[in-house]
């Protein structure tokens, strides 16, 4: 498979072919020049993506998977890109991300959304390529979770301290895992939330990391967490964060 052709194939069917094709796109840059770069950058992603071993060589029992997972009252539908099992029997479940940079080691480790998807292989039930459904049931003691940056597979341009160019950016892979404590925490922790979203509380998290990227912020005014919601909001509030500090 020539990967070059197939991306540019991909890339043309989501642009003018996909379920948002109409909505436009906006380039920051010069459409042709910048789709060349991410061409190039996606070929040699994938390239080296396929050359790695543990790669090639992986059982991948399910990939882009989707699945139901009931916590509380509330019923949760994702998709998982990839699961693997591995030759001691455990599993690796990955997600691929392509972003620029990753979260650090704390992130991961606590991040719901990974939580969710461990949770899933253990509780959910999925959706398998023949159509049927049906669950995992994959303990968390026997399943890694390996965050893929993608990006990493990228080789440097110049050289630089410690690496030249050429060279990868490192191992793509980074692990985290969760115990069932922990997922039992999660589950308490998302059903918390969700009953408040239910109920239409939607606390406000300001902060200098989220709100300059929030596409909420210009109507989104106060300082502080509880700011412009009623009693009865803020007392939910002021019980998810008791419900989820007992839960920690």
């Amino acid at each position: 498979m020539d990967i070059r052709e197939r991306y540019l194939e991909i890339l043309d069917q989501m642009e003018f072919h996909g379920d948002e094709s109409d909505v436009p796109i906006f380039w920051k840059e010069d459409r042709e020049a910048t789709i060349a770069k991410l061409v190039d950058e996606a070929v040699e992603m994938l390239k080296n993506y396929r050359e790695k071993d543990y790669n090639y060589d992986a059982n991948v029992i399910l990939s882009e998977a989707k699945f139901v997972l009931k916590v509380g009252r509330n019923t949760f539908s994702g998709t998982v890109d990839q699961v693997r099992q591995n030759d001691d029997n455990s599993f690796t479940l990955l997600d691929f991300k392509s972003s620029k940079f990753p979260p650090n080691q704390t992130f991961l480790d606590v991040d719901y959304q990974l939580g969710l998807y461990a949770l899933a292989c253990w509780k959910g039930v999925f959706k398998l390529p023949d159509g049927t459904m049906r669950m995992l049931e994959i303990p968390p003691e026997k399943l890694v979770i390996a965050y893929y940056q993608l990006r990493d597979h990228i080789p440097y341009k110049r050289n630089g301290k410690g690496f030249q160019a050429g060279d990868e950016r490192g191992d793509p892979r980074r692990f985290t895992s969760r115990s069932r404590d922990q997922l039992k925490v999660l589950k308490r922790d998302v059903a918390a939330i969700a009953s408040n979203i239910n109920r239409g509380v939607f606390p406000r998290n300001p902060g200098t990391i989220n709100c300059p990227a929030c596409t909420y912020s210009g109507i989104c005014t106060g300082d502080s967490r509880i700011d412009g919601l009623s009693a009865s909001q803020v007392k939910s509030i002021e019980t998810l964060t008791i419900q989820m500090e007992e839960a920690a």
